[in-house]
């Protein structure tokens, strides 16, 4: 602060040398003209005047503010014009994917430098029975919340073996309804683990609809904007410590319309409610939980885990250091830096949003420089760690070549790469015909 206050006082000085302050001092055009102004002094005149009439920075921020009104209207319009709170099964359907056998190809990992030191998380991140768990079996599962129950059954049978992983829709769609949640449009499945008793990951489905976009800028909005301001201030970085205090009083004056929309609250319920024995009554027990996401979903899968007793997982994952505060209940640091993890990829500007704490992994991203939010990409996180880490007996994805131009994988069968794809594609329509 006593740097900004020096620093300021040099601003003192623009008052002698502000346009604004010449016409102060000397009012209009009009006054000016006599017969000690020559006439290319009332020009200079004139154009300070026209400068000040027609300033360009005016007019672009200006621009700025009505469109960004004109955007926020528009996702307004069309959040209340769509079903906010529909179904993946009652939204249109995805494209497929293609996963191939692992005994066919698979990815080897990087032999010629260091892996990403987190492909394998461990204390406290591990699924049960084992020592750790691939990074990639968190990505896969925060991609699921997309599918419906039926997709997303294919595809875990596929991605861990048969009946492994199991989707949990009925139990989840039973709570929504005993905890009067259904309309809420924040969307999570539940995947449970039979040779696990107990053990359940929970994966939050991120932006999808215009409310989902919505509830992100109300939640993350006063963060965002202000790390813009810290980011664009010259030693803005000593404002940190202050920041979620800072951003608390903003929030404080609408913390109305963002409880109204809080989709964390209805995660952190659940993780609680069924961590508290709910559904015991039907043979549902569930004592220890994960939460996953990508996204807005990663963003709620932090503050859900650091508000309950779940460790979370993030791919891509908006942060909760700068909005700890905010949350209700409020989030202690401690278990935001030791129970939460966030997976962001190199110019991925959504992820940083709300601040890192110290447990994420930076990472590639071989998009092309000039696709903006190629980065924030849910599966080219999850072939971004298929390939960097090794497949790791699971299957290899054929988006990760066709759609994101990573390498070929090491073929150990008769059939080609693209052979076995086109085969895949085949079985997938004539399982799940148009």
């Amino acid at each position: 602060a006593l740097v900004f206050f020096l620093l300021s006082s040099f601003t003192f000085l623009w008052h002698y040398f502000d346009s604004c302050a010449v016409l102060q001092e000397i009012g209009s055009i009009s006054n000016a003209k006599d017969d000690s102004v020559t006439h290319k002094q009332a020009y200079r005149l004139n154009e300070v005047i026209g400068r000040i009439i027609t300033n360009k920075g005016r007019r672009f921020w200006t621009w700025i503010f009505f469109i960004v009104a004109i955007a926020i209207l528009f996702l307004f319009f069309t959040a209340n014009g769509t079903a906010a709170f529909a179904r993946p099964d009652q939204r249109g359907k995805r494209p497929p994917i293609l996963l191939l056998d692992p005994d066919e190809f698979y990815y080897p990992g990087m032999d010629n430098t260091l892996a990403y030191p987190t492909c394998k998380l461990t204390k406290g991140f591990e699924f049960p029975n084992s020592e750790s768990t691939d990074l990639g079996d968190y990505s896969f599962l925060s991609a699921m919340a997309y599918e419906t129950s039926e997709m997303s059954s294919f595809y875990l049978n596929k991605w861990f073996g048969p009946d492994v992983v199991r989707d949990e829709d009925e139990f989840v769609s039973q709570y929504r309804k005993d905890s009067d949640t259904e309309l809420s449009p924040v969307y999570f499945k539940l995947f449970s683990v039979p040779s696990a008793p107990g053990y359940a990951v929970m994966s939050i489905r991120g932006s999808e609809t215009a409310f989902d976009w919505i509830s992100n800028m109300q939640l993350w909005s006063a963060a965002g904007l202000a790390q813009v301001v810290k980011w664009l201030t010259p030693f803005g970085w000593v404002w940190e410590p202050i920041l979620p205090d800072l951003i608390y009083l903003v929030n404080l004056v609408e913390s109305e319309p963002i409880a109204s929309v809080s989709y964390y609250k209805i995660t952190t319920q659940f993780v609680n409610d069924v961590l508290g024995g709910y559904g015991e009554s039907f043979g549902k027990d569930f004592t220890n939980i994960r939460v996953t996401g990508v996204s807005l979903g990663g963003g709620l899968a932090i503050i859900t885990g650091a508000q309950t007793e779940a460790y979370a997982v993030a791919i891509s994952g908006l942060g909760a250091t700068l909005t700890r505060e905010t949350v209700d209940p409020p989030i202690e640091l401690e278990k935001l830096n030791s129970q939460t993890f966030n997976f962001i990829p190199e110019r991925d500007f959504i992820a940083r949003i709300g601040g890192r704490a110290p447990l994420f992994q930076n990472a590639e991203c071989i998009a092309p420089k000039n696709d903006l939010f190629g980065c924030h990409s849910m599966w080219r996180s999850v072939c971004e760690i298929n390939y960097r880490c090794g497949s790791n007996s699971r299957p290899v994805i054929c988006r990760c070549v066709e759609n994101f131009g990573y390498p070929k994988p090491v073929q150990n069968g008769t059939r080609t790469f693209e052979e076995a794809c086109q085969d895949a594609n085949t079985t997938w329509y004539e399982m799940f015909p148009p």
